[in-house]
């Protein structure tokens, strides 16, 4: 219960300075749907321009449009994420010893244990996500800013519900599972097999953690960001009636299509503000679950 909660004390704190980045990110990934580079007129043309053109054409506070679905999303996803991953391991290691002589989690173990964690608490946290999405992108600026209107998270959820039940609101669910799952396979095995090795020449546990995120973050970054494209389309695409999408059928459909029309390049759009997002967001999470392990810990000992 400490690690569950520790995670989700780290996801709520960290998501209140990188909303913002997150907004960035979502709407540069969005702007140019479908349409070859060249063919169509960019709202932004990157991170910073992104922050500073929302902020004076719909307010100062609307840089943090998403804010309270996305806190939710956070204490969920990281709630469960942090505190799933350590009592898997826990349990896993008596059944099939999983640590090596050295007293870490062998490579393979950890990855497993946590693409297995990750796509868990995704999938139960989606809903919050798919609405942060939708809330973030309701602008005049994009075309497609226009297809959602709620007023915030509970009109969202009330009116997702009422149009096309529960399976509305996990739309998308399944994308979802799988980029937080190649995720949670990427970061948490990194910043530990980073944390292993790199303590042989960082002596300071401020610093080997620093050092680890940014390497976990960095390999997040680019192996993800076109699933995070394929995501950020279908969750804001209208669906017909019967809760079916109208544009995009799932991950690889979308990333095909996306490619088509749009390049490689189309796939990471928004790359920039997913580091901005994800590097604080993965430091200030890891360090703020490791240094309230630490206290646990301490306070054991006494």
């Amino acid at each position: 219960m400490d690690a569950v909660m520790n995670g989700a004390i780290a996801g709520a704190t960290t998501v209140l300075i990188t909303n913002p980045f997150d907004l960035a990110k979502t709407r540069l990934q969005a702007q140019g749907e479908l349409v070859a580079e060249g063919h169509y007129k960019r709202a932004y043309s990157g991170v910073i321009n992104t922050l500073i053109k929302t902020s004076s054409s719909e307010g100062i506070f609307a840089v943090q449009k998403g804010l309270q679905a996305a806190i939710v999303f956070q204490i969920i996803m990281n709630g469960l994420r942090f505190g799933s991953y350590e009592i898997v391991k826990d349990i896993a290691n008596e059944q099939f010893h999983l640590y090596n002589s050295h007293g870490y989690v062998k490579v393979l173990s950890n990855i497993g244990i946590s693409a297995g964690v990750g796509c868990f608490s995704a999938f139960v946290s989606s809903p919050f996500n798919m609405i942060k999405t939708r809330l973030m992108l309701q602008t005049k600026d994009l075309p497609c800013g226009n297809r959602y209107h709620y007023s915030g998270l509970i009109d969202a959820i009330s009116k997702i519900f009422k149009q096309e039940g529960l399976k509305g609101l996990y739309a998308g669910s399944s994308i979802m599972a799988f980029r937080t799952g190649l995720g949670s396979a990427i970061q948490l095995p990194v910043f530990d097999f980073t944390k292993e090795h790199g303590k042989k020449w960082i002596r300071n546990q401020t610093e080997l953690n620093m050092v680890a995120s940014a390497n976990a973050t960095l390999w997040l970054c680019l192996l993800t960001c076109p699933v995070e494209v394929a995501l950020t389309r279908y969750f804001n695409q209208q669906f017909d009636k019967f809760g079916n999408p109208t544009v995009y059928q799932g991950c690889f459909h979308a990333i095909k299509i996306i490619f088509g029309s749009e390049g490689f390049l189309g796939l990471y759009k928004g790359l920039g503000g997913l580091f901005f997002r994800s590097g604080p967001q993965s430091f200030i999470s890891l360090l703020i679950v490791n240094q309230l392990n630490s206290l646990r810990n301490q306070k054991k000992k006494q």
